[in-house]
């Protein structure tokens, strides 16, 4: 099986037909890939729409529930029961262009990288201009190079499966349902980049994010969001001696570069995701899962209602 499909999903219900159209739409042999649902603790009518789903999809479809509080949690139990050599994720509301799963294999199929991360354009173009990566041109990521926050986004990203065996899951301190809020998909790819990997942003691999967040406070208050997870990982690279150098230098000019009247109010909230991720990190240490093994037939849990 060449690709495993990751989709996290809660409370989105009425959301969830148009999404699961587009990737009944995906143009990829149905015996070749495997869908993973994982509804994240949902308290309306997601298992039923998900079940009523599985139950007519032409391709493999695995339904799990996790009661995690932190998405990254969820993501893992996910990566546990997935088989293919490639391990992609998307997120509920984001609608994969038709060719995605070829895109994706090209990708790899062309290039020596471990990593991947695809364009993440707006659906509806009255949204804010944010949680997306509307670039036309690649980005090669070399290995124990710096990754910048936003190079790479969790909503389209897909990683070798020996990628997995040697770095295992998400950092369950990041991420939404966390104090840090936010950060896992970059803390994840700088860990692989520092294991040795090569990565690489290619605009082929194609999602359109309905994200509905419009211009002003909701907006903003998601960017804010991102800052608090921009600085659990600085903080976190700061610990290591390799990165500790290029990170602070690449920290100065991120703040630097930002406008005035923006850089204070960002550089204040990035301290205090820092504080956080220690804080996390000395009173609710999470290890880091690992998986060795790909999962098989045998070792599938059955669905869950």
């Amino acid at each position: 099986m060449q690709i495993s499909l990751i989709v996290c999903t809660r409370n989105r219900a009425s959301r969830l037909p148009d999404f699961l159209a587009r990737i009944s739409a995906l143009d990829f042999p149905p015996d070749d890939w495997e869908l993973i649902l994982v509804d994240h603790a949902s308290t309306d009518d997601t298992p039923s729409v998900l079940e009523t789903f599985a139950a007519s999809a032409p391709f493999c479809v695995q339904r799990t529930r996790s009661a995690a509080r932190a998405l990254t949690e969820a993501k893992n139990e996910a990566i546990a029961r997935t088989r293919g050599e490639i391990v992609a994720f998307t997120d509920d509301d984001c609608y994969p262009r038709p060719d995605y799963l070829r895109a994706l294999v090209e990708v790899f199929a062309e290039h020596d990288v471990g990593v991947v991360g695809g364009r993440v354009v707006l659906h509806d173009p009255t949204d804010a201009k944010v949680s997306i990566r509307d670039v036309d041109r690649a980005t090669v990521i070399e290995p124990e190079s710096f990754v910048p926050a936003g190079l790479i986004h969790g909503a389209n990203m897909a990683v070798r499966r020996d990628v997995v065996r040697d770095i295992g899951g998400f950092d369950p301190l990041f991420g939404p349902g966390t104090p840090c809020v936010a950060g896992e998909d970059v803390e994840y790819i700088s860990r692989a980049i520092r294991a040795g990997w090569r990565g690489r942003y290619d605009p082929r691999p194609v999602v359109a994010h309905h994200h509905g967040r419009k211009p002003g406070r909701d907006a903003e208050q998601h960017r804010r969001g991102y800052d608090y997870g921009r600085g659990a990982y600085y903080t976190k690279l700061l610990m290591d001696s390799r990165a500790r150098r290029r990170c602070l230098r690449e920290w100065y000019e991120g703040t630097r570069r930002a406008p005035r009247n923006v850089a204070a109010g960002r550089l204040l909230r990035e301290l205090a995701g820092g504080r956080r991720y220690l804080m996390q990190r000395a009173l609710r240490p999470r290890p880091i899962p690992r998986f060795p093994h790909r999962a098989t037939d045998a070792s599938w849990s059955s669905p869950t209602p």
